[in-house]
Order: structure tokens, then C-alpha cells, then sequence
């Protein structure tokens, strides 16, 4: 059994006769605007049958639970949705997806042969933890790289022929995926290395009251400024003890900013 959720449905897939029967029983019996055929039925929204549709999430949630040890989510206003009951025998011809995979920067671009929401939606769920993005005008499914889990994930998502009720191709050019690999790891080492520097230049930035978030173009305006309320030109008149604080500060910030340079040019 498969649930998949759109902000307008709630679609509950299966193969095995018996459970279909099972849930048909309860939508027919249950519910009031009901339409559907021998092996597709819906159930929509009615407003005095809110107690019927919670208590059958709520049992549509136990028989998933035994079936994939996992709790469906965010049922919480599921009970608003349009439920669509579909039984599909696994001998059925199912429709053919074609999927073109190219990448850019830390992106996996993913360009779709035609615009399937079911499918769009559940590729939403399978990469959950991650920002993803559909474009309907280009039928282009945008996947930023997180972490090495994406790469699991996209790895184990394109190995796999049949999603839903799809066969799925995937036309991924091996050396090309190979590269941008290799790129991702460089730029999560050079990250890594970035961090740990910054770890022990925390006093210059501190001095500059800047963090390892703000580029090299912030930290020089913030330099600027600094450099503008210390310089000791502008303390010829005060005391010698004014003098010395001033200079002891404006000596401090040339010293974080040189070395806080030498840091982000080194590791650009």
C-alpha cells in the first residue's frame, strides 16, 4: 500500500484485492459524494461527515502502520481532501515516464516527458528533507544538494524502474554525474576546511564584529568603518590615555582584516 498526498487529495494505492475492498467498504458506506468504477473510486469533501472522514484516516493510518511500520503524515487537516482509492493488479501495463537528468552548480535538474502531479507529489515526499522544486512551464523537477544523503537518495530513486504506477526511465550520463560528484566533495571539503579555519580566527572576526557568514566584501566595509571611529589622527587632541586605547584598537582591526583576508582569498 502507497499513500500519497497533494494539497487537494489524499491517494491510497494498492495491489492487494483484499485491502481495496476493505477501504471501498468504508468510502461507499461512510461517506455521502462518492463516484468512481471497478477499480478507481473517490470520496469528496463534505461538510457534516468530518467525524466519518477523521475516524477513517485515523484507521487508514493503523493498516499503513502495519504494512510499512510508518505513520502516515500531516493528517492532521487531511479530513479537508478529496480521497481517491485506487487498485492497480500488479500485471497491469503501467504508462511509461521518461526522466533526463542533467545537473548545474549543486543542483540535480530533472526534466520530466510529460507533467504527472501524482508523480511530481510523490517525488516531493521521497526527497521530503530536501528543497525541491517543479516547474510546470519546462516540466523540470529542480533537487538542491543537502548533504551525501541526496546523493543516497537520487542514487537509490533512479536504480529503481517502477514509482507508483509508473515505469520509469532514467537517462543519467554517467561521467557527467561522476563530475559533479567530484565538484560537490571539493566544494563540502573546501567548506569543511573554510569552518575550521574560521574556528581559529573567531577573535578576528569578533574584532570586526563580523562571523564566518558575511563574505570578504562585508567584512571589508565593517573594516572601513572601524578603521574611520579608531584612526589616530582623529585623537591628536585627547588624552594620552585616549590615544593609546584608540591605537591599540585601530592596530588590532588592521591585524584581523589582513589576516581574516589572507584567509578568504586562500580558500576562495
Amino acid at each position: 500500500m502507497q499513500i500519497v498526498q497533494t494539497l487537494e487529495t489524499i491517494n491510497v494505492n494498492t495491489d492487494d484485492i483484499s485491502v481495496f475492498q476493505y477501504f471501498k467498504d468504508l468510502i461507499t458506506k461512510n461517506f455521502t459524494k462518492v463516484i468512481g468504477r471497478k477499480n478507481k473510486i473517490f470520496s469528496f469533501f463534505e461538510e457534516n461527515e468530518i467525524p466519518q472522514r477523521r475516524y477513517f484516516l485515523k484507521v487508514l493510518d493503523q493498516k499503513y502502520r502495519k504494512s510499512s511500520n510508518e505513520s502516515i503524515e500531516n493528517l492532521k487537516d487531511a479530513h479537508f481532501k478529496t480521497f481517491r482509492l485506487n487498485f492497480e493488479q500488479n500485471n497491469m501495463l503501467k504508462p511509461m515516464l521518461f526522466i533526463k537528468t542533467s545537473f548545474a552548480g549543486n543542483q540535480i535538474l530533472m526534466q520530466l516527458s510529460s507533467n504527472e502531479k501524482l508523480f511530481i507529489a510523490y517525488m516531493k515526499n521521497y526527497f521530503k528533507e530536501h528543497y525541491i522544486e517543479y516547474d510546470e512551464a519546462t516540466s523540470i523537477l529542480m533537487l538542491k544538494y543537502k548533504d551525501e544523503n541526496t546523493l543516497e537518495l537520487f542514487e537509490a530513486f533512479a536504480d529503481e524502474s517502477e514509482h507508483l504506477r509508473y515505469r520509469v526511465n532514467f537517462e543519467v550520463d554517467r561521467q557527467e554525474y561522476k563530475d559533479f560528484r567530484q565538484d560537490i566533495f571539493k566544494k563540502e571539503n573546501a567548506k569543511w576546511k573554510f569552518n575550521a579555519l574560521a574556528k581559529l580566527f573567531n577573535n578576528y572576526f569578533t574584532t570586526l564584529e563580523c562571523t564566518p557568514q558575511n563574505d570578504l566584501s562585508e567584512i571589508r566595509q565593517k573594516y572601513l568603518m572601524m578603521v574611520k571611529l579608531y584612526h589616530p589622527d582623529f585623537y591628536q587632541d585627547k588624552s594620552a590615555e585616549e590615544k593609546a586605547y584608540t591605537r591599540e584598537q585601530f592596530e588590532k582591526i588592521q591585524i584581523a582584516y589582513n589576516n581574516l583576508k589572507a584567509l578568504y582569498k586562500n580558500n576562495a
